[in-house]
């Protein structure tokens, strides 16, 4: 497992290698802020985190129109949207995300997901994205994939969330145990090279 997250022209990488040898790559020179292709499954675990704010300072997003519609889907007899739906129609409005669909399709999973894969594969664009199968595929596949367990360990190593925030933000993320506990490992590890926190510091 890799963990690589980018941040202006900081690249922070953390390896399987490096978490089990509590040796950090850490920065490294890399690029701007990048296009994105966002799906669901992101947006509604950042926007229930209090993450989508910081988005825009890594991020220039697009999100298919099989994504807009998932996040902006009213069930039946329902007159509102979710607050995740309700946050997304007024980034639409407001130019704060760009709606842009892929020219050719894939086929791997639900139409959401297919399309803002799809997109981020023809573009090259960073994928966001949570869900389980088609993070784990898409990173397979070569895409860079950022997970919100990945974007917390950004913004921590960034100076966007204290330590401790980090954590609580990890612990309320609907997303696997897994991914969960590698991203703790990761800010824990940051901590240390940061003097931030000792050796013995068990939190993670």
């Amino acid at each position: 497992m890799a963990i690589g997250l980018l941040r202006g022209s900081v690249c922070i990488v953390l390896t399987q290698r490096d978490l089990v040898s509590g040796r950090p790559t850490g920065y490294n020179s890399l690029v701007d802020k990048r296009d994105a292709a966002l799906d669901a499954s992101f947006w509604i675990n950042a926007h229930r985190a209090s993450l989508v704010e910081f988005l825009p300072d890594y991020f220039n997003l697009r999100a298919p129109t099989a994504v807009i519609e998932e996040i902006e889907y009213l069930l039946p007899g329902v007159v509102q949207l979710t607050p995740a739906g309700e946050s997304l129609r007024q980034w639409r409005q407001a130019g704060r995300l760009e709606i842009q669909d892929p020219t050719q399709a894939v086929d791997w999973f639900d139409r959401g997901e297919n399309a803002a894969i799809a997109l981020a594969r023809e573009q090259g664009y960073v994928l966001l994205i949570d869900d389980q199968a088609p993070y784990h595929l898409a990173k397979a596949r070569g895409l860079k994939t950022i997970g919100s367990t990945d974007f917390v360990v950004l913004l921590y190593a960034d100076g966007q969330l204290s330590y401790d925030d980090a954590l609580s933000v990890l612990v309320s993320l609907g997303t696997a145990e897994h991914l969960k506990r590698a991203a703790m490992t990761a800010v824990g590890l940051l901590a240390r090279q940061r003097s931030e926190r000792d050796g013995n510091d068990t939190a993670q």
